[in-house]
């Protein structure tokens, strides 16, 4: 299959796809006083400010603070991985116009890279954790399980939304407004138990909760997800994956006459 051989692709091209990763993680904290450090303080500082504002609201949430800091370490690498995506094509179009390589290294460079603040955020949630009354159980193994398929399910939506940037630029705006509809749309801020009962299986249907909720129970809940958890996630993101890379493989030889 065409889409399956360009996918393999990445692996002659794997040296240029870590210095874009490399590139992109350097260049993301150059002139920052703090650098790297903001990849915690980023999610820290929301978690603080948000549950000082909506603790006492959802009160008979348990241990709110890791409950929020959970679903923001989620969401909050989804968020930046697909809006870095997005204009990743339009922004690098003089390298592409001069060297060969697969077009999709592009975005993928961008989800990877937001990745391994993905990867820090996690361990600091971890870390923090041990403090909060969260400890460590043999379930932690499956957090990599969770991560790689909100990594697919990124890359999925980043390859959509770069090809589609490119032949219509206010893509971005409207991404933005979806992006906020989405954060309030998935429980992050508050329990899914909160709503009627007649709209919980329509917010069950959102991907993002299903990332969220896995990774709320190997790791606050230290419970081991049902099977079909397992299945749905890895379907999301399997799904998702295989959509994006087939959006951006068939158009990507007109990206030309439209950058």
């Amino acid at each position: 299959m065409p889409l399956a051989r360009k996918l393999i692709s990445l692996l002659r091209f794997r040296f240029l796809l870590m210095q874009l990763v490399k590139r992109d993680f350097k260049l993301k904290y150059r002139g920052s006083v703090l650098g790297i450090l903001w990849s915690v303080l980023n999610p820290l500082l929301n978690m603080i400010v948000l549950s000082i504002v909506f603790s006492q609201v959802f009160r008979a949430v348990d241990n709110y603070k890791m409950y929020l800091l959970a679903g923001l370490t989620v969401f909050n690498f989804f968020s930046e991985a697909t809006n870095l995506a997005c204009a990743s094509i339009v922004g690098n179009f003089g390298m592409i116009t001069k060297v060969y390589f697969p077009k999709f290294i592009i975005p993928t460079s961008k989800v990877l890279t937001s990745g391994i603040s993905l990867a820090i955020t996690t361990a600091v949630y971890l870390l923090l954790g041990l403090f909060m009354g969260v400890y460590p159980w043999p379930g932690y193994l499956l957090i990599p399980y969770v991560l790689v398929c909100v990594l697919l399910f990124s890359l999925g939506m980043g390859y959509i939304l770069s090809a589609l940037f490119v032949f219509f630029r206010d893509t971005m705006h409207f991404y933005s407004v979806l992006l906020t509809i989405w954060m309030y749309a998935t429980p992050i801020l508050y329990p899914l138990d909160s709503l009627p009962k007649e709209l919980i299986p329509l917010f069950r249907c959102n991907p993002l909760f299903q990332f969220i909720d896995f990774f709320r129970s190997v790791t606050m809940y230290a419970e081991i997800p049902a099977a079909g958890s397992f299945l749905v996630c890895g379907g999301w993101a399997v799904c998702v994956f295989c959509m994006g890379a087939f959006v951006f493989v068939r158009s990507q030889d007109q990206f030309i006459y439209y950058v």
